[in-house]
């Protein structure tokens, strides 16, 4: 018994007609005709009774078309499933350029390791800009700052918070201030400043500098947090970063009047690509996003 021999078997019984069947199936009548007999053989048993106008099926036939049915649809099914399988399934995360690249870094690095299946897409961008590949459909998912924002028009009504964290003083390891566990702006006031000017808090800042009269001495503007923290670093200028930010030879210290924290989370909707957000959203909550900070 083949399965082009149960497919022939079932166009017939459907059409009830030898012709009708043939023209079903995509074949030639004596075809189906010579494919039917060969399975009664085999059977040993009749499963159509044939007259001038149409066939009917004998009780024999009536038994296998239940048969054929399930066996046919469980093949289609299993045909299905084996090119779903042989078709990697695409995930497109939109990430904050404020985070830390060797956080982000590690944990697709990690994701991909375990899930060989799935092509992970992944577009840096500032906090607006995501909203806007949000809204033109260019991501998934966004690994970004939680706020509150106006609904309009958004796609991510989802949010799930990864963590939380303060604005810190960076400041390379030999610098006087690095022994101070908390500093205040008034510290601030002569020393030469990295700005960060992509800092999601840096009109709250401003807005405290601007209420105590402090002016900053301005040595470098970016817009990249490696140049920032290789400035740092060389000694170039302090800045202030998000706590997540470390690395060796630099020292953060607490802010007196900073108080405010940034919340780092995932926002997602329900879009084609759902069944693939759950799934990385529970591997990342796994991931120690605190390590660097330890």
């Amino acid at each position: 018994m083949e399965l082009q021999q149960l497919r022939l078997f079932l166009a017939a019984a459907e059409a009830e007609s030898f012709t009708r069947g043939a023209e079903r199936a995509f074949v030639s009548q004596p075809a189906l005709s010579a494919s039917i007999s060969k399975l009664e053989a085999e059977m040993g048993v009749r499963l159509f009774t044939r007259n001038k106008r149409n066939v009917v099926l004998t009780p024999a036939g009536r038994t296998l078309v239940k048969r054929a049915r399930v066996i046919v649809g469980e093949c289609s099914r299993a045909k299905d499933e084996l090119k779903r399988h042989n078709i990697q399934s695409l995930l497109r995360l939109g990430v904050v350029n404020t985070l830390p690249i060797t956080l982000v870094a590690r944990l697709i690095e990690q994701y991909r390791r375990d899930h060989p299946g799935i092509t992970l897409s992944v577009i840096d961008a500032s906090n607006k800009d995501l909203e806007q590949l949000e809204q033109e459909d260019r991501i998934d998912m966004a690994l970004t700052l939680l706020q509150d924002k106006p609904s309009g028009q958004r796609r991510f009504t989802r949010a799930r918070e990864l963590f939380r964290e303060s604005y810190r003083l960076a400041v390379p390891a030999d610098h006087h201030l690095s022994q101070s566990p908390v500093v205040s702006f008034n510290d601030l006031e002569n020393e030469p400043f990295v700005i960060r000017s992509h800092c999601e808090h840096r009109k709250i800042i401003q807005g405290i500098l601007k209420s105590r009269e402090i002016r900053l001495n301005i040595a470098y503007v970016t817009n990249q947090d490696d140049r920032a923290m290789a400035l740092i670093k060389a000694g170039i200028g302090i800045a202030i970063v998000p706590e997540c930010y470390q690395a060796p030879d630099i020292v953060t210290c607490a802010i007196q009047e900073i108080s405010t924290q940034r919340v780092i989370g995932f926002e997602w909707g329900d879009g084609e690509n759902s069944d693939q957000v759950s799934p990385f959203i529970e591997f990342s909550a796994t991931a120690r996003w605190g390590q660097s900070r330890q």
